[in-house]
């Protein structure tokens, strides 16, 4: 069977559709199942409530293509003809429309809040309680998580208690009740995020549906690559419409990429979606050789049990990848990856992210200490490199704007006041006025700001050689 390059209604699961006799012997065995879930698991974890999730050591068999495929086929036999044909639809991108009402969202929470009180291990999540209750129980947040377990009251709560300890582990107890903006990641996560190798497209599927797409290769730690996920989802899901209907991920690890990286970080990477409020309807992993195929393995091992059954692995050159995805409702051309796995919208995508930063600072909390300065922000320091930056080119920009209204003022608090109105305008637009401190960067008091501002004053008026 040609692998990855047919559309079809499995072209991953060979035993599933492989023939019509054999889907009419799965069809049989489980036409009296009418009670089964379709997001049920392949080697199904539902019970195990266990939170450590980032910490758990990847099986022995996680990277045998054959056997992974084959317990994902055998748990495929179990569903119900609809159930299988509602998978089908997921993963094709056919529209459908998801129904929901007041009385069964307040009674999906409420059964979810006493699957929570059932819980044992849960210790991030109390000391959350304990921190920040509102944040905890905030009833858009949590219906976030009922969503992604299409109302499954348990198993919501798994992945709700779980939140909170892959939050902990990934940024620590300061940011366990805070929404994670880019301020809060560390350099190397920026480094990954603004490389354009995992993306929240702008652009979605036949249906609708928000895609993410990532490649494998670049050098960044397995912690960059969860911070990421965990940032691009909860980006993500703030969009009820998305929380609905769900999203699709297109995962590449292909050959041109210099460092694909080991199974193990694969498996780590995929295993932080039973933390997050992920409503996976479709996994696509593409690949284009056996090393790829063994590492996107590995994905599908860890992938949650929704996931698994949704995933779909495709196999070629980028071409062909490409028309494979246009099976399931993606576009040709709508995933950013060109040959030798260039990112073919970098630009447009950093602008975004830098606007999205903006709009971060202006609505969340202001965070004192940051590891990577933004495009906006102003640097305290000597040399080139803080010289160029570009929020301290701007700002000598602007002081070269209102040079001849402060030469004029008549006062020294006629100055103080131009020199306060331009520390505003670079708050106004979400600039920070930061100096160095270790690896990290900390804001100075507004007085420093404004200092700076006469300093450059006084600079210009030196250059200009006036008295």
């Amino acid at each position: 069977m040609n692998q990855g390059l047919i559309p079809a209604r499995d072209n991953n699961i060979k035993i599933w559709f492989a023939t019509s006799t054999h889907e009419k012997r799965c069809s049989m065995s489980t036409m009296n199942n009418e009670h089964y879930d379709e997001r049920a698991s392949v080697i199904d974890h539902s019970e195990d409530s266990n939170p450590n999730i980032l910490s758990e050591k990847m099986p022995e068999n996680a990277t045998n293509v054959d056997e992974i495929d084959s317990i994902i086929a055998q748990q495929m036999m179990k569903l119900s003809v609809e159930d299988r044909e509602k998978v089908y639809s997921d993963v094709h991108g056919v529209k459908e429309g998801k129904k929901e009402n007041e009385e069964m969202i307040q009674d999906g929470l409420d059964s979810m809040q006493r699957e929570i009180e059932k819980l044992q291990h849960k210790e991030a999540y109390d000391m959350a309680c304990t921190k920040d209750q509102k944040y905890v129980e905030s009833r858009s947040f949590q219906l976030a998580f009922l969503r992604a377990d299409s109302f499954d009251a348990r198993k919501a709560a798994i992945r709700f208690v779980r939140h909170f300890q892959v939050k902990l582990d990934l940024f620590g107890e300061e940011k366990l009740v805070m929404d994670i903006v880019q301020d809060d990641l560390d350099r190397d996560t920026m480094g990954a995020l603004y490389s354009g190798t995992g993306q929240i497209l702008d652009t979605t599927d036949s249906a609708g549906r928000c895609i993410i797409a990532a490649v494998f290769g670049a050098p960044w730690t397995t912690r960059a690559y969860l911070q990421r996920a965990f940032y691009n989802t909860m980006m993500t899901i703030r969009d009820p419409y998305k929380q609905i209907h769900g999203y699709i991920i297109v995962v590449y690890s292909l050959a041109h990429s210099s460092q694909q990286g080991d199974a193990s970080k694969h498996y780590t990477i995929t295993k932080i979606s039973e933390g997050l409020p992920d409503r996976i309807e479709a996994l696509h992993l593409c690949h284009d050789s056996p090393k790829g195929q063994v590492l996107l393995t590995a994905s599908k091992a860890a992938a949650n049990p929704s996931m698994k059954i949704r995933a779909r692995t495709h196999c070629g050159t980028n071409q062909q990848i490409m028309l494979s995805l246009a099976g399931y409702g993606i576009k040709p051309g709508t995933i950013p990856v060109g040959e030798g796995c260039k990112i073919t919208n970098l630009d447009a995508y950093q602008q975004r992210l830098h606007q999205m930063r903006s709009i971060e600072r202006l609505k969340e909390p202001k965070r004192q200490k940051i590891n990577v300065p933004s495009r906006s922000d102003i640097l305290f320091g000597k040399g080139t490199p803080f010289q160029n930056h570009h929020g301290n080119v701007q700002l000598r920009n602007m002081v070269s704007e209102r040079y001849k209204a402060y030469a004029k003022a008549a006062t020294k608090g006629q100055k103080m006041q131009i020199t306060k109105e331009i520390v505003q305008t670079v708050q106004q637009n979400s600039g920070l006025f930061l100096r160095p401190d270790g690896g990290s960067w900390v804001c100075v008091e507004e007085e420093a700001a404004r200092q700076k501002v006469s300093a450059l004053f006084r600079s210009l008026r030196i250059r200009m050689g006036d008295t």
